[in-house]
């Protein structure tokens, strides 16, 4: 395995509130965001796929079979792990674009 870490999390829907709502909130939530990705309906996050990048990939998939929805994602703990939250982090107390000095 590439080196990463994947998380799923199961939470149970508030309301009525779709999976696919879910999705839309955080594209627009994140949508100046150049670090998160929201992966499409049925596209799962995958390690393979954020390796070597400061980037989280996530995405939420309902489970008909105990009414939650299962939230997905991955990420290179090297470079989105301490080191590349720091010097985002740094660029964005600077006033520089949060992507200076990153993948």
């Amino acid at each position: 395995m590439n080196r990463g870490i994947c998380s799923s999390i199961t939470v149970y829907p508030q309301g009525e509130l779709s999976a696919d709502a879910v999705r839309a909130c955080w594209e627009k939530s994140y949508a100046d965001r150049s670090f998160v990705r929201v992966l499409p309906e049925n596209i799962q996050p995958d390690v393979a796929n954020v390796v070597g990048t400061n980037r989280i990939d996530i995405n939420v998939t309902p489970d008909p079979r105990t009414g939650r929805y299962l939230i997905c994602s991955a990420e290179d703990n090297l470079l989105k792990g301490a080191g590349g939250q720091a010097v985002q982090s740094l660029n964005i107390c600077m006033g520089l674009s949060e992507s200076t000095g990153l993948p």
